[in-house]
């Protein structure tokens, strides 16, 4: 008789077996139910910057407008709320507040609330077809967040 010839046996009946696999299907369980809880929660909190085009795709030659909304999401009100909102490329296209009344700081923003800006994408020279990336930067309560949108060019 070899060694192989026997297997391997804990010395659990088929009851005990039965038993310790509910037990590694309920450990299994919960693993996944935290796993939820603690990323589903980062998943499911609403961004702190978000964009919106009024149009795009554009043309190589036009403006195009988007709307930032910074919301604060941290759990007290903010002051002075830096935003900031460039082109990745920033030899092909200009990116400018369109209010003059805006200038770069939100000064009041409430936990829980939102303001909205609108910017000015402007193309320098002629611009070529395809993605280019726009970046909003935004300092709520000292922390930064940072968000990207793909503008396209017909």
């Amino acid at each position: 008789m070899g060694i192989y010839d026997s297997g391997i046996s804990i010395g659990f009946g088929p009851e005990k077996q039965k038993i310790l696999a509910y037990a590694a299907m309920a450990i299994a369980g919960i693993l996944i139910i935290a796993g939820i809880a603690v990323f589903g929660g980062q998943l499911l909190s609403p961004s702190p910057i978000e964009f919106r085009f009024e149009k795009n795709p554009v043309k190589g030659s036009e403006t195009a407008k988007v709307t930032v909304t910074v919301t604060n999401t941290s759990d007290k009100d903010a002051k002075d709320v830096k935003l900031s909102v460039s082109a990745k490329e920033e030899t092909e296209l200009g990116v400018f507040p369109s209010s003059d009344k805006f200038n770069g700081t939100i000064p009041d923003l409430s936990r829980g609330t939102s303001r909205e800006v609108a910017f000015m994408v402007n193309p320098v020279g002629n611009v070529l077809p395809g993605t280019y990336v726009l970046v909003a930067r935004a300092e709520i309560n000292g922390k930064e967040h940072t968000k990207e949108a793909i503008l396209t060019v017909e």
